[in-house]
């Protein structure tokens, strides 16, 4: 029987661990400035489509959970709007 229950219960997959192991040396910035976080950028305006989209990225499930049923189920606030 396959069971997720959550993120923290699994292991990660050889590609990951295998390049985990690769970049372990490495010193670099906080998280969301150094390289690796850039090139993530890249790619997702690129998949996305949208050349200047504004990427950042959260630092846990809980925080990224809260961030996107804010979005896809209420809708951005008057706030949010530009």
């Amino acid at each position: 029987m396959i069971r997720f229950e959550n993120d923290y219960t699994e292991g990660a997959h050889q590609q990951i661990l295998q390049r985990l192991v690769e970049t372990n040396e490495e010193q670099s910035p906080g998280y969301g400035t150094d390289e690796h976080c850039e090139k993530a950028r890249s790619y997702i305006r690129k998949r996305c489509a949208v050349k200047n989209a504004d990427v950042h990225f959260l630092v846990g499930g809980t925080q990224t959970n809260t961030t996107g049923h804010r979005f896809n189920i209420a809708g951005p606030s008057r706030s949010d709007s530009r």
